[in-house]
């Protein structure tokens, strides 16, 4: 079975970007009060990622955690990276929006792209489940 090409899965990819914004910050939260704050940060981004990933394969694209796909899967927020700072610079250059909207407005706008390279890392070589989302 191919994977979701319509909008549910999208829509899920933004509920788990959701929950793993609540998990980064909490874990940041969190440690901040006891560790610097980059200290704080990297665990909490690298405890955000897993999360993300093992959500991203079982209720986005319904796909068995791999190795493979584990080491690949940064790579994809890697080009969100790119594509979200492309944004927020077009964005509070040329359309001159305060860079405070600008980033939550870059977000929305690269989500798309990152859903794509996601999809890509997760699904590439896999089967999915029965009875998984589409």
């Amino acid at each position: 079975m191919s994977p979701d090409r319509g909008g549910r899965s999208l829509l899920r990819f933004a509920g788990v970007g959701g929950v793993n914004t609540a998990v980064h910050y909490g874990v940041y939260i969190g440690l901040s009060a006891v560790t610097s704050v980059l200290s704080a940060h990297v665990v909490a981004t690298v405890t955000a990622m897993g999360c993300s990933y093992l959500l991203n394969c079982r209720f986005t694209f319904g796909v068995p955690p791999s190795v493979r796909s584990l080491l690949w899967y940064p790579v994809s927020h890697l080009g969100d990276l790119v594509a979200g700072t492309a944004a927020m610079a077009i964005l509070t250059g040329a359309a001159g929006l305060d860079a405070r909207v600008a980033t939550i407005a870059g977000g929305v706008v690269v989500t798309p792209v990152t859903y794509l390279l996601t999809r890509a890392v997760l699904t590439r070589g896999t089967r999915r489940r029965e009875g998984a989302p589409t």
